[in-house]
């Protein structure tokens, strides 16, 4: 049985074979030329005398199905948000003005170039302030102007536009296919709501790839402990919460001997206060899931919430085991400190990955830990604000062809932005290994998204993070407080999606 890496590299390769012929689409239906595939192309090499050659079979090629159209060389309109005051988050999925040499950049200008050949389009970007979508949607719809054809949303404002009735269904279009490998089948079921999909996640969507939350190791600084097997605790599904706290309980270290914990200082993980709820995702809860209906419900409290809070506390309530702020510092710090091996871990989302590039000592991508081996797979979660999902506005001119373009952009995304993408996250020291493949895909294909806590329905989330924040691990009584107040609203935020 091939591992996850392998089968994971063979789609790459087979999609990076038959990308040259995703401009050509339309030509080749015209001509009856089939396209080769990687099989074809395997068929071509000289046989072994006296060696029967078998040639493994090869998963054939997706094919949505969008019918080719001509709309008349006409603007199609991306709403995107402009850069935010860091520089560090900005759109890296949507548009390309030129071919410059960057391979992401120039995958997305050629991804582009595909689509508006296949339907004689024009993609262009319509950038404004994150915090002013919801309100321009608004306007927009007020006023019926078709200000976008598509929509890439944060998540949290994806929610807030779709119980604001600004955002059409996704499957009430016949040109979605919610099943097909380029959208990312745990947050398109995690963020349905009474069977309907407004958002979608997936090989177009880069920015949330960023946006997810990792674990990396200092791979000097584990030879040093003697952690060696990592990889393979992650593949036997037993990487949990326990054998991640004896890898860090001991060997905090005070560096500087005066006695207290500082920024001087050796952890066993850096940080930041994201961690909070990074950890209570990744140890298997979420403040709202579904019922038989598809209408989403609060979890409450539960005994696996409480194993859970106390793991996290145990972890990031010590000062000699976590360093998440509570000490000073920031991201940039951290980041500093992790190059310096003043610790065996470092937990922050996907794009820290890259940041590393000027790291001297090789470090590793892991999932984070689950709660217990009984947990079937590994959980992550996206940061809210820092990540995106595409959407269909309620303003748009023409939904149809919109839900066209939807599919057709996200379709040829598979095979040109997300090969860079991996490439990009992969090539930055030390990780262009399969393991490092196989790590990415848990974490990429391991992301939930709990829409309690995008729209932090009831103050629930918010409650509960302030209460581990603060070292409390008594959540019933907090549940018990919160519970009927949290119904109202959740009652209200149901009823927006009525018929």
């Amino acid at each position: 049985m091939r591992t996850k890496a392998v089968r994971t590299l063979s789609l790459l390769l087979s999609l990076l074979l038959s990308a040259p012929l995703l401009g050509a689409c339309g030509e080749s239906s015209n001509s009856g030329e089939e396209p080769k595939t990687a099989n074809d192309i395997s068929d071509t090499v000289g046989e072994i005398p006296g060696v029967e050659e078998k040639v493994p079979e090869e998963e054939p090629a997706y094919d949505p199905g969008i019918a080719q159209k001509d709309f008349g060389g006409r603007d199609f309109v991306i709403m995107d948000r402009s850069p935010d005051s860091s520089g560090w988050w900005v759109s890296m999925d949507v548009y390309a003005e030129e071919l410059s040499g960057e391979p992401l950049n120039d995958a997305v200008y050629n991804r582009n170039e595909t689509v508006n050949q296949y339907f004689n389009i024009r993609v262009s970007p319509y950038t404004i302030p994150d915090g002013n979508f919801v309100s321009t949607l608004r306007s927009s719809a007020a006023a019926n102007d078709h200000i976008a054809d598509l929509a890439m949303l944060t998540l949290a404002t994806s929610i807030t536009s779709a119980k604001n009735a600004l955002l059409f269904d996704l499957n009430a279009f016949d040109a979605f296919h919610p099943d097909a490998p380029y959208y990312t089948q745990s947050i398109l079921h995690s963020t349905s709501i009474l069977h309907r999909n407004y958002l979608a996640v997936g090989d177009m969507t880069l920015v949330s790839n960023e946006g997810t939350w990792s674990l990396m190791y200092n791979k000097q600084v584990a030879e040093n402990y003697g952690v060696e097997g990592l990889y393979d605790l992650v593949r036997e599904g037993k990487w949990t919460v326990d054998r991640f706290y004896g890898l860090v309980k001991d060997i905090g270290t005070d560096t500087d001997g005066n006695g207290k914990a500082d920024l001087n200082d050796f952890f066993g993980m850096l940080t930041t206060g994201d961690a909070y709820p990074a950890f209570v995702y990744a140890l298997d809860y979420k403040v709202l899931d579904k019922d038989e209906n598809d209408a989403v419900v609060f979890c409450g409290f539960t005994e696996r919430l409480s194993a859970a809070a106390e793991k996290i506390l145990m972890i990031l309530d010590n000062d000699r085991i976590a360093c998440h702020g509570q000490l000073g510092g920031d991201w940039s710090v951290f980041q500093k400190m992790f190059e310096a091996n003043q610790s065996l871990f470092y937990s922050e989302v996907l794009q820290c990955v890259t940041r590393l590039r000027s790291m001297e000592v090789d470090f590793g991508l892991l999932p984070l830990p689950k709660l217990d081996e009984i947990q079937e797979a590994y959980h992550t979660n996206i940061h809210s604000w820092a990540s995106d999902a595409l959407t269909i506005p309620t303003i748009v001119e023409d939904p149809d062809m919109s839900a066209a373009v939807f599919e057709y952009l996200s379709f040829v995304s598979m095979s040109t932005l997300k090969p860079e993408y991996y490439e990009k996250v992969l090539t930055y020291k030390a990780m262009r290994d399969e393991d490092s493949v196989e790590m990415l895909d848990y974490l990429l294909d391991g992301r939930i998204v709990d829409i309690g806590y995008l729209d932090d329905t009831g103050g629930i989330y918010s409650g509960l993070v302030s209460q581990l924040n603060s070292g409390k691990a008594d959540l019933a009584s907090f549940f018990e407080k919160r519970e009927k107040s949290a119904q109202k609203q959740l009652d209200k935020f149901m009823a927006s999606f009525g018929e």
